[in-house]
């Protein structure tokens, strides 16, 4: 008897770390944002559908607003997202100029994101060869 509850006792044990290894869902709506410059504001939203275990589609629609310019940029992104434990990465391709002249100098958004929480995921926006401060939240909703 004993050395059938340990062998249970082992099975649960081995069985355990594997669901704890499993990448976080991180389907749903998104709002997100980043301090790019201090005479700027830049944020957006962004829909993600899971494809794979750890991979999803995505859309994302960023405002960039600045003081220096006569226009706001709003700019529609497809991209691609990977989850490799508690790291994430977003990898954006420009779709649509809806606001603002398109531009060769302005980058797709692309984010470098550690999943902190269900609802928060903090990390860089990486784009025109920098790196700035972004936070993710997730929008009211949840899960989708």
């Amino acid at each position: 008897m004993t050395l059938r509850l340990m062998l249970i006792g082992l099975a649960g044990f081995a069985i355990a770390p594997a669901s704890a290894d499993a990448p976080a869902n991180i389907a749903g709506h998104w709002t997100f944002n980043a301090r790019v410059d201090e005479s700027c504001t830049f944020g957006g939203t962004a829909r993600l559908e899971k494809t794979d275990e750890g991979t999803y589609r995505c859309e994302l629609t960023a405002r960039q607003s600045c003081t220096a310019l006569e226009d706001d940029y709003l700019v529609r992104q497809s991209c691609q997202v990977s989850v490799f434990g508690n790291q994430v990465s977003v990898r954006s391709t420009i779709e649509e100029f809806i606001n603002g002249f398109s531009s060769p100098y302005y980058y797709p958004d692309n984010f470098a994101l550690t999943i902190q929480s269900d609802d928060y995921m903090f990390g860089t926006l990486v784009s025109s060869g920098s790196t700035k401060p972004s936070e993710w939240r997730r929008s009211e909703g949840g899960i989708s």
